[in-house]
């Protein structure tokens, strides 16, 4: 059965942009059908959001506290270091930019559903592996774990753009984003009230932890599980009805190659990057270097789980107001948000710089900056950080799931991929460059990916234009 979307006049239209008139079309039954008085696309991107609340979230308070959890590990069976956190968010990295480079395949042989699952598994594997930190389980578990979140996003894309109208993307952008980063909280509220007062992290304290994040990603398997949408539906393509033909796991990967050899994703390969390299910057390394800056105090520990919760809250306040301006940038452009964001990240990093030590990444200091280190400053460049984060996401999936309607799994699958070498790239040298450094690595990258996503903005809107 072809995937489905729905067109602005109500058509159906196959995954490659063809009318289907068979009259046979689930997502067309789902523009009328409701469960408990919400309409089905709406609540898909709702079980959406939930899914990664739980799934992602999961994992995502596991990397924030992974390196200093990892480097308090010292037993006979295992001696954690410094770094070790990001070398495995590089193997994470690294697994998750093949998985999204193959993954249209695998889309293509089980459908989305059945690969945003298995994704999900793979990531729950994951976070099991902090209950007994092994040098191989925690390798391996960091390439199973780069395969599930590959997976998980590049799907993602498609379930958005699928229950979403031209109308709607920005608002059902807005919604998920919401939703899943409101994990944020949550996870690291609860990391940092278990860590509170306490300068250490031993077996017992890691327990507590980590049970409960396994118990979280698991229901996040379950609420995948529930999307409105066929376990298995393969891929079609097309351009007349009669011209019908299977998508092999063969063309899929063929299509990706294709489109992400196209003169658009190069000039947006920068932004794809930078995403990459943001996140492993919120996600890792930042709330790594407070956990090491000594100055800090015994409420050292706790504030790396406070940081993931004022990001979460950064990222939920930006999601709700992209989502209210929706109908605004979708007549106005989608520039003035970037150009918001850009200025947010650029302010945060100089804060970062002046608050924090040089070598706070790399290992623990007694160091101080330009000023000495401030809890306040620190967690409002938290919430900055995830206000910045969220815009760029939310403009860009935006962006693709309009401009790539009839190619969404692999527009995502490009996007992923330079997102993931992005991730990678920063994750290694975040080993040995001291903070000036990476930051500003961050903000030449930033400009570079404002550039370009505002040529391609810019000639969207020229062409839509002409056409009015």
């Amino acid at each position: 059965m072809p995937l489905n979307i729905e067109s602005e006049d109500g058509r159906q239209i196959l995954a490659n942009g063809c009318d289907q008139t068979d009259g046979h079309s689930e997502i067309d039954s789902q523009a009328e059908e409701k469960v408990l008085g919400i309409n089905v696309k709406l609540l898909n991107i709702i079980l959406l959001g939930l899914g990664f609340m739980f799934s992602i979230g999961a994992y995502q308070t596991t990397a924030i506290a992974q390196t200093v959890v990892i480097n308090s590990v010292h037993d006979e069976q295992f001696d954690g270091t410094p770094t070790m956190g990001y070398v495995c968010m590089g193997i994470n990295c690294a697994t998750q930019a093949v998985a999204t480079l193959l993954g249209p395949s695998l889309v293509a042989l089980i459908g989305p559903k059945s690969t945003i699952v298995t994704g999900a598994v793979c990531i729950s594997l994951y976070v099991a592996c902090f209950l007994r930190p092994l040098a191989v389980t925690l390798y391996v578990g960091s390439a199973v774990l780069g395969t599930g979140v590959g997976l998980v996003w590049l799907v993602q894309g498609y379930f958005v753009m699928a229950n979403s109208t031209h109308l709607t993307m920005g608002r059902n952008t807005g919604i998920f984003w919401a939703l899943y980063q409101s994990s944020l909280i949550s996870g690291n509220l609860f990391y940092y009230a278990v860590m509170y007062g306490k300068d250490t992290i031993n077996d017992g304290t890691r327990m507590i932890v980590f049970w409960p994040l396994l118990g979280v990603a698991i229901v996040g398997v379950v609420v995948f599980s529930l999307l409105r949408h066929p376990w298995t539906k393969p891929i079609y393509t097309g351009d007349e009805p009669d011209d019908l033909e299977f998508r092999t796991p063969l063309k899929a990967l063929g299509d990706t190659l294709r489109l992400g050899l196209t003169r658009r994703m190069w000039i947006l390969w920068p932004l794809f990057m930078y995403i990459g390299m943001e996140l492993t910057f919120w996600v890792s390394v930042y709330g790594t270097s407070l956990g090491y800056t000594l100055r800090f105090g015994t409420v050292r520990q706790a504030l790396v789980g406070l940081s993931g919760v004022f990001v979460g809250i950064g990222e939920i306040v930006a999601g709700i107001v992209m989502g209210l301006l929706g109908k605004w940038t979708h007549r106005n452009g989608r520039d003035p948000a970037v150009v918001c964001a850009l200025i947010i990240h650029i302010a945060c990093f100089y804060l970062v710089l002046i608050n924090l030590p040089a070598e706070s990444p790399l290992s623990e200091t007694q160091d101080t900056s330009l000023i000495n280190p401030n809890q306040y400053v620190a967690m409002f460049c938290s919430f900055l950080l995830g206000c910045g984060d969220a815009v760029w996401n939310n403009q860009l999936i935006s962006f693709l799931g309009v401009s790539y309607r009839s190619q969404t799994v692999t527009a995502f699958a490009v996007y992923q991929f330079w997102m993931s070498i992005g991730n990678t790239v920063s994750s290694f040298y975040s080993t040995a460059l001291a903070l000036p450094f990476q930051l500003l690595l961050l903000v030449l990258t930033a400009t570079a990916a404002a550039w370009g996503f505002f040529t391609e903005e810019w000639k969207s809107h020229s062409t839509k234009n002409s056409i009015q």
